[in-house]
């Protein structure tokens, strides 16, 4: 059976829920201890729009409330976990208060200022361009992040991080026995992680992808993964197999009372504006 790439959903930007979901099964996350902190999330990741530009969206969220995990690009376990369930990110928060941080947060990549504004609805506040609406940028661009801050709301705060960079990424093919080889443009430091999600629908079943194995690995541009630990995605008799690579790039940073994170993708195949 032939390897695929999935066929890619309608893309705004991947928020702290989709990337805490990205990494939550491959022990690539920060375990924090349940309690009420101020939370600020500022997102940058690569988009395709219908010129096949690659651009970006930048997106932002703070509030008050519980966070047991973030996603970590520090922690690379080399190492692949089943995820029996596959189920498609999401952005939606619960049981938390949304903060005003100011009227637009600020992001500079590549010398150019970007306003993001803030946008209410149903209660809930987030920092976004109008849907549809992408900014020019380049993979690997450094990023500042300018927080006004709001009296009452999450404090004032500068953010300077890097985005993650475009890669390629060496056809995969699931062998029957040994290892699948994989083979990559390496990063050009060590603050980077590679997730490999591996999906796929299984034999019997409505042939949607329903199944996924989820691998985390050094961003160094070489590994491999023995068949025994993926066996049900190489099975020849799959409906269909699928994979997304993602190089992930974060950066966590203490606030009074809190923190702030940084998350920056870029997708292989990327995902469509």
């Amino acid at each position: 059976m032939p390897l695929s790439r999935p066929r890619v959903r309608r893309f705004g930007v991947l928020g702290v829920v989709g990337a805490t979901a990205l990494v939550a099964s491959c022990d690539t996350t920060l375990s924090f201890r349940p309690n009420e902190l101020l939370w600020g999330f500022v997102t940058i990741n690569a988009v395709e729009n219908a010129s096949a530009q690659i651009r970006t969206a930048p997106n932002a969220v703070f509030f008050r409330g519980e966070v047991s995990t973030v996603p970590s690009a520090a922690l690379r376990p080399d190492s692949c976990f089943p995820v029996q369930n596959f189920v498609p990110s999401t952005n939606s928060f619960t049981g938390v208060t949304y903060l005003d941080a100011g009227a637009a947060v600020s992001v500079t990549m590549g010398g150019q200022a970007n306003s993001i504004p803030r946008v209410s609805n149903s209660g809930i506040t987030s920092y976004n361009l109008a849907s549809g609406t992408s900014v020019n940028y380049t993979p690997g661009d450094s990023a500042i992040i300018a927080i006004p801050g709001a009296n009452g709301g999450y404090p004032q705060v500068e953010l300077r991080a890097k985005t993650a960079e475009a890669f390629t990424l060496q056809p995969l093919v699931a062998p029957s026995t040994g290892y699948m080889q994989l083979r990559w443009n390496r990063a050009a430091d060590t603050s980077s992680a590679l997730i490999l999600q591996l999906t796929f629908a299984p034999a019997g079943g409505s042939g949607n992808i329903s199944r996924e194995y989820r691998c985390a690995f050094k961003d160094d541009g070489v590994d491999s993964i023995p068949v025994s630990a993926i066996p049900d995605w190489t099975n020849a008799t799959n409906i269909k197999r699928e994979f997304i690579a993602t190089r992930l790039r974060t950066v966590l940073r203490d606030i009074s009372g809190g923190a702030i994170q940084f998350i920056s993708t870029y997708q292989i195949p990327t995902p469509k504006q």
